[in-house]
């Protein structure tokens, strides 16, 4: 199984690379007054207005101004398509070992890791999509 690297801040994170429709460069997003803090605005994708997710303060980071290396992770979610902002997309890994996350990250990120991955020169949280936007779709 192949998996797609990103980084938001200094963490790598990983996704199933077919759980990925595809990754853009970071596009127009209108911004709304009191809307939820995840949620940077909205956007026009695939002819249709969507909600574009900040993956960073989604994950309980500050969200930061965009460089020329933030990139748009498009997922497929419940019958539609969800952006998720990320910092920089790296690359496609195999890895060569999964660890069940520790207790703690599980309490702390309220279980979105599957399971971390390793292989030679780093690990990644991959992670679980329904978790982290099944979160999102409640608050």
């Amino acid at each position: 199984m192949q998996y797609i690297n990103f980084s938001v801040g200094d963490q790598i994170f990983a996704l199933r690379i077919d759980e990925v429709h595809e990754i853009i460069r970071m596009i127009q997003v209108t911004t709304v007054p009191f809307g939820s803090p995840e949620i940077r605005g909205f956007a026009s994708l695939y002819g249709k207005v969507v909600s574009v997710v900040s993956l960073r303060v989604l994950l309980g980071m500050p969200d930061q101004e965009d460089t020329s290396s933030t990139r748009i992770i498009v997922v497929p979610y419940k019958g539609g398509f969800v952006p998720l902002i990320v910092d920089m997309v790296d690359s496609v890994v195999s890895y060569d070992r999964f660890e069940e996350p520790a207790e703690e990250h599980r309490r702390f990120m309220l279980g979105v890791f599957d399971k971390i991955g390793f292989c030679e020169d780093h690990r990644a949280g991959i992670l679980n999509l329904d978790v982290l936007l099944g979160s999102l779709i409640r608050s």
